[in-house]
């Protein structure tokens, strides 16, 4: 098990430098859009559009190739132990791939609700398992209700992959979330999150 996560954690580094020089790309793009940063909120909305496409317009850097080996890694983590799984979101945290898992998420869900395949469904929820809350817990809920809402649009339950891969989550709490992340997927339809963004829309 050692070397196999040693092996994962090579190739996962090898995308460390091309991640964060796409990032800074994008970053410097969207600043020179968007100065001054100082002024009314109308004004600062306005140049809102203009510096989201520069910042598109730098193109989609190694998201492919990350987005493949995600796949992958996702894949591993759904079928593994809950001990492997932590050793796996131990390795991703401690690279630069970890500031592609919401986008990930995003693109899984995408092909959930056009393709009607499962497997989407997990690599999302197992994606955002390993995100683990780590941005802003709150962004985070409406991803996995972008998922939820994704696979009941594909004819999809996905009420047995939310408690199953929450199995497989961190069961302990941290700075950045109030409820660890085992608990959120298990519990995620009993949630208020639940109550007041997602089940008024699936009625």
């Amino acid at each position: 098990m050692t070397e196999d996560i040693a092996s994962l954690e090579t190739r996962i580094a090898a995308f460390d430098g091309p991640i964060r020089r796409w990032q800074d790309a994008r970053e410097r793009a969207f600043s020179a859009k968007f100065r001054p940063k100082e002024g009314k909120l109308s004004t600062l909305m306005s140049r809102m559009p203009p510096a989201a496409a520069a910042a598109a317009g730098v193109g989609s850097g190694p998201t492919e190739q990350v987005f493949a080996l995600l796949d992958e890694i996702c894949d591993q983590y759904a079928g593994a132990d809950p001990q492997r799984c932590a050793l796996i979101r131990g390795v991703v945290h401690e690279h630069e791939l970890r500031r592609l898992l919401d986008e990930y998420v995003g693109h899984c869900a995408r092909l959930l609700e056009k393709g009607n395949r499962a497997e989407w469904l997990d690599r999302a929820l197992a994606a955002a398992s390993i995100d683990d809350q780590r941005r802003d817990y709150r962004d985070w809920l409406m991803s996995v209700g972008d998922v939820y809402l994704a696979a009941r649009a594909a004819g999809l339950d996905p009420t047995a992959a939310l408690k199953r891969i929450g199995a497989l989550s961190n069961a302990e709490g941290h700075p950045a979330t109030p409820t660890p992340t085992r608990v959120a997927l298990e519990r995620f339809e009993q949630s208020a999150y639940f109550a007041t963004s997602i089940l008024p829309r699936l009625r």
